[in-house]
């Protein structure tokens, strides 16, 4: 296959993608997808026997563009963000480039356990070889394994690992620079997949092959994928701009946590008057005599701005320190056991009952206890509670995106968790997130790397948002 002078089938993203100033053109091909599906006997499946998926694709030199019918998927490397966009709306829905790789680390651990309940009850026949769990989502097991073996056939070499085919690859293909055989492996790594070793294969080969296939194996299932790489040009833009698109609106039947997160990312900055304002109340309620009203004044004022409980008079420690429902909620947080995180349960709930439902410290906290329980539903309900009432709240995004996250939803975990550091990025709630990301930068730099030198990003995480529309994305 040779480049073609003129952008063909994916032409229309020239007119998408015209940058300010374009001087290093990227390469551009359609790609066409066949999907073939063989069930062992007696497995039942909605998926077809055979699929065929075309797309349009533009590996930039610090992005990635797949277009797929109306809706367009853009991967900038550089941002570490992704946009979805949806063409015949003309709007977009932005993401967190780290949501992919976070999702895939949790979802790897869960096929594991998967794994380990089919070999407990007998079902050893339907265990997924790891090898195929990491051809699926381009993550690397912690056992470290051999080479890919060749095998040679009729105009194509078939690669194994583990005595298990992975790739079979085509010997025709367009050469290429290094930067653009990695932001190639890039796309596949996204949307499709490809264990990491062979995806690094292609990437140190310096070319696009015109034809080849990935095999899959599911439980129950067979997968082979024959990728044809077709209208390949190097004469695409070399960045990409939204300017015909603007953020997708909010749907009239939203649900509250799609309205929580939507507001979340338009509130303006808190005021700051927030804190003078909420310790002038918490000192009204010590002088009322309504130690604990206070504490919790004193508490809210925390997960919003920051500011520490301190600067306490004598007689307002002696007060917090004599307040029964402080001792009762303070020694019930801490619980440990199931035991004793059911009994500050039913603590905190009595509280609420005598303090009033919509009071958000107790809401917040009777959501923590029951995320410890793994009541994750019901713990994301009351979160989402306190911030319809509380949007400035900033250290519930983090208790959200964790619940969230627990429900393998974690585009919508980053947007919370990203909500509350834009509002208070010192908050010490949101080191258990940036610790997240380091670890995930550190163990799967490849997901990350930029176009330009196959080399990671050094620029800060961005935004996240669930994933209709795009390709393959999870």
């Amino acid at each position: 296959m040779t480049l073609l002078p003129a952008l063909r089938r994916a032409s229309m993203l020239a007119f998408l993608f015209l940058g300010t100033s374009a001087v290093q053109a990227s390469v551009a091909f359609h790609v066409t997808v066949i999907s073939e599906r063989v069930n062992k006997p007696g497995v039942k499946t909605s998926l077809p026997a055979r699929d065929t998926q075309d797309s349009d694709v533009v590996l930039g030199p610090h992005y990635l563009s797949v277009r797929d019918g109306q809706h367009l998927s853009v991967l900038d490397f550089a941002a570490r963000r992704r946009y979805v966009i949806d063409m015949a709306a003309s709007t977009y829905d932005t993401y967190s480039l780290f949501d992919v790789a976070g999702f895939r680390r949790i979802e790897s651990e869960h096929r594991k356990g998967l794994a380990g309940a089919l070999k407990a009850g007998g079902l050893q026949d339907h265990v997924t070889p790891p090898v195929y769990e990491e051809q699926a989502l381009s993550v690397p097991a912690t056992r470290r394994r051999g080479a890919l073996l060749p095998q040679m056939l009729d105009g194509a070499v078939l690669w194994s690992l583990d005595g298990q085919p992975l790739l079979r690859l085509g010997i025709a293909g367009s050469p290429v620079s290094g930067d653009d055989a990695t932001a190639f492996a890039q796309y596949l790594r996204y949307t499709w997949g490809g264990h990491p070793l062979v995806l690094k294969m292609l990437a140190d080969g310096k070319r696009i092959p015109a034809q080849f296939t990935l095999h899959y194996q599911e439980v129950g299932s067979t997968v082979a994928r024959h990728f044809r790489i077709g209208a390949m040009t190097a004469g695409a833009p070399a960045a990409y701009t939204l300017a015909a698109y603007r953020p997708r609106p909010l749907a009239a039947g939203a649900s509250p946590l799609e309205r929580v997160l939507a507001q979340a990312a338009t509130l303006p900055p808190l005021d700051p008057q927030a804190h003078p304002a909420l310790r002038a109340e918490a000192e009204k309620l010590f002088a009322a005599e309504q130690p604990f009203d206070a504490f919790l004044i004193m508490l809210e004022d925390h997960f919003s701005t920051g500011a520490l409980v301190e600067k306490l008079t004598p007689k307002q420690q002696l007060a917090m320190q004599q307040c029964q429902p402080i001792h009762d909620l303070t020694r019930g947080l801490l619980a440990k056991d199931q035991e004793g995180i059911a009994a500050a349960l039913a603590t905190v709930q009595e509280l609420r009952t005598q303090t009033g439902l919509e009071q958000p410290v107790l809401a917040l906290f009777e959501g923590n206890l029951r995320a410890k329980l793994g009541q994750w539903q019901a713990a994301t309900a009351l979160y989402l509670q306190v911030l319809q009432a509380r949007p400035h709240m900033a250290a519930v995004y983090q208790d959200l995106g964790d619940a969230l996250l627990a429900q393998f939803d974690a585009p919508n975990a980053w947007r919370s968790w990203d909500a509350g550091r834009a509002m208070a990025p010192t908050l010490r709630q949101f080191r258990k997130v940036n610790d997240l990301e380091a670890r995930l930068l550190s163990d799967y730099p490849a997901f990350f790397a930029d176009g330009t030198a196959g080399q990671p990003s050094t620029s800060r995480p961005a935004s996240s948002t669930k994933t209709e529309g795009s390709t393959n994305l999870p």
